[in-house]
């Protein structure tokens, strides 16, 4: 039963991870010490405390901290190797833009960037988000929020007038338009 949970949450454990530290054998690399993690706790895991997703979502965050505390350096080295395997070579003013809105992302506060990832990437609510990062939703929603503010004040800092490969408009158009709904969301309620 476990076994076949974690299998199932594999994918959107190893795209979480992806996007925090950019690299894939990285990702790959925290993803498995976070199962194994897992699996030799599984015997602790109540799912009165919460839903296997959420605890598997935290060990996969905190097993990212423990790596980048050894090695910042790989962060930063991780972003271009991130760039060259999604975007196309010949996509060179795309790939700038999404570059940007990569870098403005990473650059904000390790607050900020971990509840704009579960619930904008992973597609975490907040209630859910915030039980992964131990603060209420309403801290999530707030850091959400904040966050979105300021990686687009950061991306639109600089000109964005070239106009955009088509390959590439639409997972840039999907963040811009997530960063939008969440916008919405948090001032309507």
């Amino acid at each position: 039963m476990f076994s076949d949970q974690l299998e199932h949450l594999l994918p959107d454990l190893r795209a979480y991870a992806r996007l925090l530290c950019g690299d894939v054998t990285q990702a790959d690399d925290i993803v498995q010490n976070a199962c194994l993690r897992a699996w030799q706790a599984r015997e602790s895991f109540d799912v009165e405390k919460g839903p296997l997703r959420g605890w598997l979502f935290r060990i996969v965050r905190n097993e990212f901290y423990s790596q980048t505390r050894h090695d910042k350096r790989r962060r930063e080295e991780a972003s271009t190797r991130f760039e060259d395997d999604y975007i196309a070579d010949d996509a060179l003013g795309a790939r700038s833009d999404l570059s940007r809105m990569l870098q403005a992302v990473r650059s904000l506060k390790d607050a900020q960037r971990d509840a704009f990832l579960l619930v904008v990437a992973a597609g975490f609510t907040y209630e859910e988000a915030g039980e992964v990062l131990g603060c209420s939703s309403g801290t999530v929603k707030s850091r959400v929020s904040r966050a979105r503010d300021v990686a687009l004040a950061r991306f639109h800092s600089e000109d964005w007038t070239q106009p955009l490969d088509e390959d590439l408009a639409s997972p840039i158009n999907q963040l811009h338009e997530a960063l939008n709904r969440i916008h919405r969301a948090s001032t309507s309620a």
